[in-house]
């Protein structure tokens, strides 16, 4: 599976998210299961290519759903990896001259006994993202939260209704201000599971 994708400013590199598979080998945990990891790639003009896994993955844990920060300094991203406060847990990395720090947990203010999942990050640097451990209207919620320096400040906002619902609703994107944007939901009108919402405001 490919799954989230995020972009470079200049749109000629980008981090995705991927199972275990590079180069025509696969890898599996020690239970024998295909983690996600996050790889990235560059584009030569023609095609994208020259596909490389990101340090901080591993064979025992998935990482997924990358944000890169509109300056390319930062990215978020998603884990199960041991240490964290529940199931998926958003976290951070520094970008510089091509390098990868380690990953940051954004703490406890953002994650929770549950899942912390599908980060992004808008022009003003603000957080947005989806939980189903924050109280909220049911399922995934999708929440705001501002960030200092690349972490949280204060406790994440519920962005309420029409854009939360009983189900799941997740992968907002929007600009600085929140005028619009889109979003993913299987609330029960859609025409099928998952499918993509537009709001204005």
């Amino acid at each position: 599976h490919e799954g989230p994708v995020s972009f470079f400013s200049d749109h000629k590199k980008l981090v995705f998210t991927r199972n275990s598979y590079n180069k025509g080998r696969s890898r599996k945990s020690k239970d024998g299961v295909m983690m996600l990891k996050l790889y990235e790639s560059t584009f030569n003009g023609k095609k994208w290519g020259d596909v490389k896994p990101l340090p901080f993955n591993s064979n025992d844990y998935s990482c997924g759903h990358p944000a890169i920060t509109p300056d390319d300094t930062r990215m978020y991203f998603v884990s199960d990896m041991k240490g964290g406060y529940g199931g998926t847990d958003l976290y951070m990395v520094e970008y510089s001259n091509g390098e990868w720090s380690a990953p940051l947990n954004l703490g406890k203010e953002i994650n929770t006994e549950g899942n912390e999942m599908f980060p992004y990050i808008d022009e003003n640097n603000n957080l947005y993202f989806a939980s189903d451990g924050h109280a909220g209207l049911g399922g995934l919620d999708i929440f705001f939260a501002n960030l200092e320096n690349g972490m949280p400040n204060e406790a994440p906002q519920n962005l309420g209704h029409p854009i939360n619902s009983s189900r799941d609703d997740f992968g907002l994107i929007t600009n600085g201000n929140r005028s619009s944007g889109y979003f993913s939901s299987n609330r029960r009108r859609g025409y099928s599971d998952d499918n993509i919402y537009h709001f204005t405001r």
